[in-house]
């Protein structure tokens, strides 16, 4: 008897290290909250949020292509030739002052080579190595325009509230399991124009599957070859 309890405390012991260690080993790579200071300051709350400017004003690849996309400083430069200073609110508590900002606006003239006294470009200019925030595995595929274009996702389903972000995060974990939920409980948007053509598809599907909507998981969402080729 007294053999038996050990082994099954052998047991037990062995399942308890070997879930422990799976958990752990889950979590590698899942960067959420992950928030890196970057070379020049932008502070999307600004410019998303006070300044109301579109996310894909500066990430124009999101309509179109798999990746949205870093703007290039020609994007940022065609409002700043003129604005050269910050007028807006302070953050003085967190140290996000007038003179903070204006300091960043500096940093990006010196790096596209813009002389603002002589409002030209002097040809020097210096690359910005700016630090990637979201990166999925090399083994996975995601296409930004499918779902901003196709699916009219809007950008905060996935970044969170980036308009409300001073430095941005990572809001979601951007994991297998959570891109799976979303394709479960989010039913196709049959209204894009790129869905309407296989409008007699859908109703066949549906009425097959007999529910009123479909979701993304149903129509095929779910298939390893979509995300893993």
């Amino acid at each position: 008897m007294k053999k038996i309890l050990i082994i099954i405390a052998i047991l037990f012991a062995f399942l308890g290290s070997t879930y422990a260690l799976y958990t752990y080993l889950m979590q590698i790579g899942v960067d959420e909250g992950y928030e890196p200071i970057q070379p020049i300051h932008f502070s999307h709350k600004i410019h998303a949020g006070d300044n109301q400017i579109d996310c894909k004003y500066c990430h124009s690849g999101a309509r179109s292509a798999s990746m949205a996309g870093i703007p290039s400083l020609d994007v940022c430069m065609g409002c700043h030739k003129t604005i050269s200073e910050y007028e807006g609110e302070e953050d003085t508590a967190n140290g996000y002052t007038k003179e903070f900002y204006t300091k960043e606006i500096k940093k990006l003239y010196q790096a596209v080579g813009w002389d603002e006294r002589h409002f030209k470009y002097t040809g020097n200019s210096q690359p910005v190595e700016w630090i990637r925030i979201h990166k999925l595995p090399d083994f996975t595929y995601f296409n930004h325009a499918q779902h901003v274009t196709v699916a009219n996702l809007n950008c905060y389903a996935c970044h969170g509230d980036v308009d409300k972000m001073e430095i941005v995060r990572q809001h979601a974990p951007l994991t297998m399991g959570w891109c799976v939920e979303c394709h479960r409980k989010s039913n196709v948007n049959t209204e894009s124009p790129y869905e309407q053509h296989y409008e007699e598809v859908h109703k066949a599907l549906a009425k097959k599957l007999k529910v009123d909507k479909l979701t993304v998981a149903e129509m095929g969402g779910l298939e390893c070859a979509k995300c893993h080729y």
